[in-house]
């Protein structure tokens, strides 16, 4: 059973937003160590200049050989949090519909399959393991304005789903969890739905974490989805 305290976390997309509060609350629960990583180096030093525990990592999840060389520079990773993602608001009828979609797909979908495969030799390895995939309720409902997003989000809950049960045989914990709207530079200012803030999102996950959940929902808008929509994944051979 993988905890907050005590471990060592990487965490992706974390110069910022839901990633940055991520760090705060996991140093606050005891977090042993965490590389906070993201694309740009001095935006991450200057984040966490005065934190103790915190390195500092560049890395870009559509670069397949960059992930190899941080999963090796951090290998006592035992949580792995993906947190990275990108939202285009391009709807799929739209001149630039493909182009949006190709880049939604590589950060918020394919990025996690080149993340899990190059921790998971490490993570075998540990006693507590544990990957943690950042979602949203749009993996589990459409969201017309954000179809090509809902379509990347989807595809990575498909990719939680199907692990799971592989990884939990190596001692590696696979959780998801689903976000609604929450207060970020990636949520419109006028949108109307209310919104979380990365503070309470952060909480929330890493409650979920600390107790084992398979399914994490970390905001009283997909609280109240799922109470209608009750999550149910139907494997066949």
């Amino acid at each position: 059973m993988t905890k907050i305290e005590g471990s060592i976390i990487l965490i992706t997309g974390a110069d910022g937003g839901i990633g940055t509060a991520l760090v705060d609350e996991c140093l606050a629960l005891g977090a042993k160590k965490i590389y906070a990583t993201g694309l740009n180096l001095d935006n991450l030093n200057n984040l966490f200049k005065s934190y103790d525990n915190v390195v500092s990592v560049v890395l870009d999840v559509t670069n397949s050989e960059q992930i190899k060389s941080v999963a090796e520079i951090c290998a006592d990773t035992n949580l792995l949090i993906n947190n990275a993602g990108v939202e285009f608001k391009v709807p799929f009828i739209a001149e630039k519909s493909s182009q949006a979609a190709l880049m939604e797909m590589k950060v918020n979908y394919l990025g996690l399959i080149d993340m899990i495969n190059a921790f998971v030799p490490n993570l075998k390895k540990l006693e507590h393991a544990g990957i943690v995939n950042i979602l949203s309720v749009g993996a589990l409902a459409i969201i017309k304005r954000l179809g090509t997003y809902c379509a990347s989000k989807t595809a990575s809950h498909v990719l939680t789903e199907t692990i799971r049960a592989e990884l939990e045989e190596q001692n590696i914990k696979v959780m998801g969890t689903y976000l609604g709207y929450v207060d970020t530079s990636m949520v419109p200012e006028e949108t109307k739905t209310e919104k979380s803030s990365p503070k309470n999102i952060a909480i929330g996950i890493c409650e979920g974490i600390n107790n084992n959940e398979n399914h994490i929902y970390p905001d009283q808008t997909t609280k109240d989805y799922i109470k209608e929509h009750p999550l149910e994944t139907v494997f066949f051979e």
